[in-house]
């Protein structure tokens, strides 16, 4: 009989100028479309269970995917999910194979639910793959050499001295970024050290900045792995050495590790000074942390947590091989006063509360509720931004303009595309 366990997930060890002089010939840029085009035929690919995001329309009508029809008819929901998620299975085998893995996956959620515990879970876009399809794309944290989830090249606790507050919440704050999604991609530790950094700049500068995660996945490339998996760590120490990050409008996520953008990578747009870890398996200098900006931290994200929807999860039966990257964002107590963390994850914002979820803060397990604790870090931010950030021209950004000069499209075709940019000095404006 299947039963609800946090703790199904195996443990980790188991499983001259620049300025308008680099322009492309007609011929490159149709070659450089044709690889984009071929990273998104392939990123399709990688999605051939027939998987793809969620459009409007379904996050509109996805209440007529309830558990209780799944329950009752569990065919006739399927049918519902795959039109609400515009899943496509091509082949007959593929379709049964996916109702199948479905009615297992409701079975699973009803018995969760019906265990009593202090969350729920609920049907949502991840319903027809097994837990082992999930977490091979949607996860990503790999520990240092040595098995360390730290990078071990820093010093000093700088909160050490915090009072706790009563409750922090820094998406109220406007610290937090809207939800993101890593899509299927092992890129966790990407966005869990974009959130910590965009929040650490809001701070420090009033101004909440979205920051490119694909220039971590296709650059931080040294000890990270991209899509195959890394280390918050890993990522501060590089934005450290390369002087900042580019922003996600700039540098968009693609879900696909690809080569490194040179010149978006040398955008610097935002900057760190620094990383310090907080001490391991404490939770109080957790809560002094989150008290002062949105740490990243490493937790042991279980099967029941494809399908989280509401509630608290608890420290009780969960696991605590780390796992996946997410950012603590403050933490609070519920109606009946258990103290929770908000957690900001990645698999998008139609997953659980928005795209959070609420984990059992001061547990009694040694490393906090699936490990929270374990392997805490944030950035330190003191100085100011770089300055003087050029602007980068074309449909792939392999020509740029520099400070005080604007793209100008030098060439186009039929007024439709622009095949060679140039530059121009850019009109003062009169105040």
């Amino acid at each position: 009989m299947m039963t609800c366990q946090l703790s199904h997930v195996r443990d980790k060890d188991e499983t001259g100028t620049r300025a308008g002089k680099r322009s492309f010939s007609v011929l490159a840029i149709m070659s450089l479309r044709s690889i984009v085009l071929a990273v998104t035929v392939a990123w399709i690919c990688q999605g051939a269970r027939g998987a793809t995001r969620p459009s409007p329309d379904a996050i509109l009508d996805s209440s007529q995917l309830t558990l209780e029809a799944a329950q009752t008819n569990a065919e006739g929901a399927f049918r519902t999910f795959t039109r609400l998620f515009s899943k496509q299975y091509t082949r007959e085998e593929e379709y049964n194979t996916r109702l199948n893995i479905f009615k297992s996956n409701v079975a699973f959620i009803t018995a969760c639910n019906s265990a009593g515990e202090s969350y729920q879970l609920g049907l949502n876009e991840f319903a027809d793959l097994t837990w082992e399809e999930f977490s091979s794309t949607h996860l990503g944290l790999n520990p240092a050499e040595g098995g360390s989830f730290r990078a071990g090249t820093n010093t000093g606790f700088s909160h050490a001295n915090v009072t706790p507050a009563n409750s922090v919440n820094w998406v109220e704050a406007g610290a937090v970024t809207p939800v993101k999604n890593q899509a299927f991609c092992g890129s966790c530790w990407a966005f869990s050290t974009t959130g910590s950094v965009e929040g650490a700049n809001f701070l420090a500068t009033g101004k909440l900045v979205s920051l490119s995660e694909q220039q971590l996945v296709d650059c931080d490339t040294k000890k990270d792995q991209g899509c195959g998996g890394g280390l918050m760590d890993y990522a501060f120490e590089y934005i450290l050495k390369n002087g900042g990050l580019d922003t996600e409008e700039d540098y968009s996520y693609w879900s696909v590790g690809g080569m490194c953008n040179k010149l978006r990578e040398e955008r610097t747009v935002v900057s760190i000074d620094g990383y310090e870890d907080v001490p391991v398996n404490d939770e109080t200098a957790l809560a002094k942390a989150v008290t002062k900006q949105p740490v990243s931290v490493a937790i042991c994200a279980s099967e029941a947590m494809q399908f989280y929807s509401s509630g608290i999860i608890t420290a009780k039966g969960s696991c605590t091989g780390l796992n996946h990257g997410v950012l603590a964002a403050g933490y609070d107590v519920d109606e009946s006063g258990k103290p929770y963390w908000l957690v900001k994850n990645s698999w998008g914002a139609t997953w659980g509360m928005q795209g959070y979820f609420k984990l059992e803060k001061d547990s009694s397990m040694k490393g906090g509720a699936a490990g929270i604790a374990m392997a805490p870090s944030y950035p330190i931010k003191t100085s100011p931004n770089p300055k003087h950030v050029p602007e980068v021209c074309g449909y792939f950004g392999w020509s740029e303009c520099e400070y005080g000069s604007k793209c100008s499209c030098t060439f186009d075709l039929l007024g439709i595309f622009c095949l060679q940019w140039g530059c121009k000095t850019a009109t003062p404006q009169v105040l």
